[in-house]
């Protein structure tokens, strides 16, 4: 404790000078321990340095993906969940990447609600089916020129769409 009970009756208090003087020798240190030995001491640092990339990852995971626990009981559909979660991670990642090696600055999120706001609505007249491409906001139409998307026209017949 940094502070000590300078009367008996616990009625006054003060600091404790001489062990914040001793604590003060280890600010700044923290110890590591490993069960590798085949590692030297600065590739181990050099790991643990790293590990705020992976949590970050799974923060991303959890949140931005809203992925959650999802529960199969077959190897081939665990591995399979997991494989379509590391790609729509891969995806985004590559995205606020690219995005911001050309100056968009955005997060991940606000990245995400740009491209889903990028729509096109259904009609149909006179029996023929047709396609209404909604105004999307600047963020999504700068990354739709960054990625070299050809967008459709504002009216297109659905024939011509997926062609």
């Amino acid at each position: 404790m940094r502070v000590k009970e300078t009367r008996p009756d616990k009625s006054d208090w003060s600091l404790d000078e001489k062990r914040i003087e001793e604590e003060a020798a280890f600010d700044g240190l923290y110890g590591i321990q490993t069960s590798e030995k085949l590692l030297s001491a600065m590739q181990i640092i050099e790991m643990k340095n790293t590990l705020w990339k992976i949590e970050e990852s799974f923060r991303v995971l959890k949140t931005t993906l809203e992925t959650r626990p999802v529960f199969h009981w077959t190897p081939k559909r665990i591995r399979g969940h997991f494989v379509l979660c590391f790609l729509a991670f891969l995806l985004e990642r590559s995205l606020e990447i690219k995005a911001k090696e050309n100056g968009i600055s955005a997060s991940p999120q606000m990245l995400k609600d740009s491209l889903n706001a990028l729509q096109v609505v259904g009609f149909s007249v006179h029996d023929k089916d047709y396609f209404l491409k909604t105004k999307g906001d600047s963020l999504g139409n700068k990354l739709v020129r960054l990625f070299r998307i050809k967008p459709p026209n504002n009216i297109t017949e659905q024939s011509k769409l997926f062609v």
